[in-house]
């Protein structure tokens, strides 16, 4: 009885000041073994470009855990499967039982679309919750206790962004001075199409847009040098031909890689193109755990994969998805379209990634215009530092994801009639 007396002293003791107030609870939950989870809750916001479902997750020894859905149209999906499936299942468990949860409600709703879709969001979002709260019960932020701690303490990032007109020098030139003043290091740019990439009419690249696209990359190039890296975004449209031809008409700028050249799903093409291109092909955006990434990784579909944290299953899934990838000597990047908290949470997984290649960023929001944060407005998120600096994610040493809501100015970016935390 003295030993355990002192050990909670001595905790007491080492906890932070940020701690303090649910201090009473912890101990009591530490005492008896185990902390419980006593609510799950889940609001629709707008914080950045699409609706973002956030999760929170309340336990009985006073920690909060806070999460991220990824998008789908309005949100509507991700919330139901959270409040209606996921939170049953949570219900006095204990969160360090992050993968047997995760595996109970994967199961739960494996009949709502195979572990794709709204549901895997859903369910991603509460696992980024729990491993928020596992953090905080550690004292450890997310990225020390991730699959063997960090690698970095910051994370590069890359800018998904271009110029107003990549065939226009001027134009590139003025591209790459924004890209110098905000110290980003690399940018993914949009390919020239006739087509729109959610509007097409055919697989096929014409010669002409072949043409266009060399000679805009290569304004490009010229205009931020050979330091910076870039990305030729490609949005999974092209037949095995078309995509060839573009892998050599870009080949000359030496491009950081070809993103998503072909259809989502794999097949022996894949292979090929890898095989016969000359720079390296990347694809993952729209893949989800492991059974999606496997056959590009094992058959060598891919030079890079990609990864987006918020619809993969879950951090843990994602460090899996990684660790496979490493085994190929594949490296990874992530994909990104959430919002700050998302971001947070996949920086975090993105540190604990040996071979790490960067980490995608938006900017089109006036307030990361004007060079404050990423992905939506970065207040919302309490951090203790800056979201970015110099073209990289800044981790926290605080336990979780480090993330204190600045709760009033999060009910600004509540969606239309949206209950506040229902």
């Amino acid at each position: 009885m003295m030993h355990r007396r002192q050990f909670l002293k001595n905790l007491a003791l080492a906890m932070p000041v940020a701690s303090c107030m649910p201090y009473f609870d912890l101990l009591a939950a530490i005492d008896r073994k185990k902390v419980k989870i006593t609510d799950v809750k889940c609001i629709r916001t707008k914080l950045n470009f699409r609706v973002s479902p956030l999760v929170k997750i309340e336990t009985d020894a006073g920690i909060v855990g806070i999460g991220e859905c990824h998008h789908d149209e309005n949100g509507l999906g991700a919330k139901d499967v959270v409040l209606n499936v996921c939170k049953p299942i949570l219900m006095g468990q204990d969160p360090l039982d992050l993968e047997y949860l995760v595996f109970k409600m994967s199961t739960r709703t494996s009949y709502y679309g195979g572990n794709h879709g709204v549901a895997t969001h859903a369910i991603t979002g509460v696992e980024i919750a729990l491993w928020d709260i596992i953090g905080k019960i550690t004292g450890q932020p997310v990225h020390k206790i991730l699959g063997g701690g960090s690698h970095v303490d910051q994370v590069r990032a890359y800018v998904s962004t271009g110029p107003e007109d990549m065939q226009n020098k001027e134009s590139c030139e003025a591209f790459a001075e924004r890209m110098r003043e905000r110290g980003w290091t690399a940018a993914k740019v949009n390919i020239l199409r006739d087509q729109p990439w959610n509007a097409l009419d055919n697989r096929r690249l014409s010669n002409l847009e072949v043409d266009r696209n060399a000679q805009g990359y290569a304004n490009l190039r010229e205009a931020v040098g050979w330091e910076f890296d870039i990305a030729v975004h490609c949005h999974w449209e092209f037949d095995f031909d078309s995509a060839l031809r573009l892998a050599r008409a870009v080949a000359p700028i030496q491009p950081w890689w070809i993103e998503d050249p072909l259809p989502i799903a794999f097949n022996e093409q894949w292979v090929k193109l890898t095989e016969q291109s000359p720079a390296p092909i990347l694809t993952g955006e729209n893949l989800y755990g492991r059974d999606d990434f496997r056959p590009f990784i094992v058959n060598q579909g891919v030079n890079m994969i990609e990864i987006d944290v918020a619809m993969s299953g879950g951090l843990l899934e994602a460090k899996k998805i990684a660790d496979l990838a490493e085994l190929y000597y594949i490296p990874v990047a992530t994909h990104n379209v959430a919002g700050p908290i998302a971001t947070i949470a996949s920086a975090n997984l993105a540190a604990s990634v040996r071979e790490f290649l960067g980490h995608e960023v938006f900017i089109m929001n006036p307030i990361n215009q004007a060079g404050k944060g990423v992905n939506g407005d970065p207040d919302v998120l309490g951090y203790d530092k800056e979201m970015v600096k110099d073209g990289y994610l800044q981790l926290t040493e605080r336990p979780g994801l480090g993330i204190e809501l600045n709760e009033d100015l999060l009910k600004s970016y509540l969606v239309e009639g949206e209950d506040w935390w229902g």
